[in-house]
């Protein structure tokens, strides 16, 4: 199957089968693919939450509008994006760039304190770029970078036919409470419930409706 078999394959699934899990082995290659998402500068300024205890979903489920996807589906990850970013954020990552590039340049002594200083250099410039932001449009990018994150979580389902459905429709002072991320730093801000459809969500198979190619593309030449 091709990338656009399982896309054309996935939707919005609106029923999961309790009865239906995803197994350990492909939770662990849906975050190794969450992990390798590109993000801005690479910092991944955002922590999700695996939920899978059945009372911690049913209180979720009260705070999504009653939603039966939160309730019922297999796994439901939670991506909290950082309500402030700090400079540890990103000497953290710089720490490990520095230390997953060492065996990069072999050529010797002097490139690899060149290579140290364009790594000093990346940090510097990232904190003068985001030390421009003010508070309110900080939090939206670094929300953003959530995004990024679970559309890459949805395409990786969608190629290991697993079922999947996006969620904004949440409250999310109700979730920050329930998750007690009020000391963390964290809010959460968008969610996506895995597992398996019902046979009898007929949304499965309506007509997928998306704009023509033509429509949706302009060449610039």
């Amino acid at each position: 199957m091709s990338i656009i078999d399982s896309l054309k394959w996935r939707y919005a699934t609106k029923k999961f089968d309790t009865d239906k899990k995803v197994s350990d082995a492909d939770i662990a290659t849906l975050k190794e693919a969450v992990q390798l998402t590109p993000s801005s500068y690479g910092f991944q300024l955002y922590k999700v939450l695996v939920v899978t205890d059945q009372k911690t979903k049913d209180k979720l489920y009260k705070e999504s509008y009653y939603q039966s996807q939160i309730r019922d589906c297999s796994h439901l990850f939670i991506f909290c994006s950082y309500k402030n970013v700090e400079s540890k954020h990103i000497d953290e990552f710089i720490d490990l760039m520095e230390q997953a590039r060492q065996a990069d340049d072999e050529r010797g002594y002097i490139d690899k304190v060149k290579s140290k200083a364009k790594i000093m250099l990346y940090g510097t410039i990232a904190k003068a770029d985001i030390g421009r932001r003010d508070k309110a449009e900080a939090l939206h990018w670094m929300q953003k970078q959530c995004y990024l994150a679970v559309s890459q979580l949805m395409v990786a389902c969608a190629d290991m036919r697993i079922d999947s459905c996006p969620f904004e429709g949440f409250s999310t002072e109700a979730y920050d409470k329930i998750l007690d991320l009020g000391d963390k730093n964290l809010t959460s801000t968008v969610l996506l419930p895995v597992g398996y459809r019902t046979e009898d969500d007929r949304h499965q198979y309506r007509t997928k409706v998306r704009k023509p190619i033509d429509r949706l593309f302009e060449e610039k030449k």
